[in-house]
């Protein structure tokens, strides 16, 4: 049931709607999804030990890229579980996932002191981190290094300091003021800019994000369509609409990690490692299913 990403509940109902006898008790199923869990981290681990070796063989010079991302197991703000995953340029494997909870029993349990001083980001901290979301959407662009002086001189410009260097002057820019430039127009007036203290604040943060050696990682122009892809495979078989502990979410985690990196018929291994006997019946829907999911995948290139 965890491959459909159902638990015992969603089982009674099945047995029930199909007139057989009822499951396992909760202390069975209890037993069943720890021994699962095992078997889905052994062979979860397996396989990221396998991706590593491929994408160390397939990366140049040695060095590996990965993308990274997270996501939450409720929508919204307020999840206590989350996954971290990490995932290879080259083979577009995942290397490394980790499940985490901001739950904590014992804290939650603490009755000490209710009040206490609450932590703000200050002033700095809230433009950098705009400043960063604006120029990362900017790096994988050709020529980033003119176009980030370009958002800070723009950006920053005023009636008497124009620093629009970088934008561009053809008849068709958007910037107004070398369009006005170019129709002779002497009574352009600048819109209220960055304030002096703030742009002085910013300053280092673009000069840092616009460095050669880090625009040199964005040469590939990768994107992280397969971390959207991983993330919507483990909430499949660990539904966002159902509650579930961190124990769930993990076995989620471990099992989306072989399919993702090994196909469908990886879970013939697990099901060898539970002492199943594999048959035709196993092995052929598999199979079926890994190669849809392969003639999809080119359809849509």
């Amino acid at each position: 049931m965890r491959c459909i990403g159902q638990g015992l509940e969603s089982l009674k109902t099945f047995c029930a709607v199909m007139s057989l006898p009822n499951p396992v008790e909760q202390k069975s199923h209890d037993v069943i999804n720890n021994k699962l869990s095992r078997v889905m981290k052994e062979v979860a681990e397996e396989s990221m030990k396998m991706a590593a070796v491929d994408e160390y063989s397939s990366s140049p010079d040695n060095l590996l890229t990965v993308s990274g991302d997270g996501t939450w197991k409720t929508r919204g703000h307020s999840s206590l579980i989350g996954v971290c995953t990490v995932i290879g340029a080259e083979t577009g494997k995942v290397l490394d996932r980790e499940v985490l909870s901001s739950f904590c029993k014992g804290c939650d349990s603490y009755k000490g002191v209710k009040f206490g001083i609450k932590y703000n980001k200050n002033g700095k901290e809230r433009i950098r981190f705009h400043v960063e979301k604006i120029i990362l959407a900017l790096l994988c662009k050709g020529n980033a290094e003119s176009h980030l002086g370009c958002v800070w001189g723009h950006s920053c410009s005023t009636d008497d300091e124009p620093m629009h260097w970088f934008c561009p002057t053809n008849p068709n820019t958007w910037c107004k003021y070398n369009a006005a430039i170019n129709n002779n127009l002497q009574n352009y007036k600048h819109k209220p800019s960055v304030a002096k203290t703030v742009r002085d604040v910013i300053k280092p943060v673009f000069a840092d994000l616009s460095h050669p050696a880090l625009l040199k990682k964005c040469l590939g122009g990768k994107t992280q369509n397969p971390n959207e892809s991983l993330n919507s495979l483990i909430w499949k078989f660990c539904p966002k609409t159902i509650g579930s502990r961190l124990h769930i979410a993990e076995i989620a985690a471990n099992l989306e990690t072989s399919i993702f990196n090994d196909g469908n018929q990886i879970l013939i291994t697990i099901l060898e490692k539970f002492g199943l006997k594999i048959n035709r019946n196993v092995c052929v829907p598999l199979a079926e299913c890994d190669n849809r999911r392969i003639f999809t995948s080119r359809q849509r290139l």
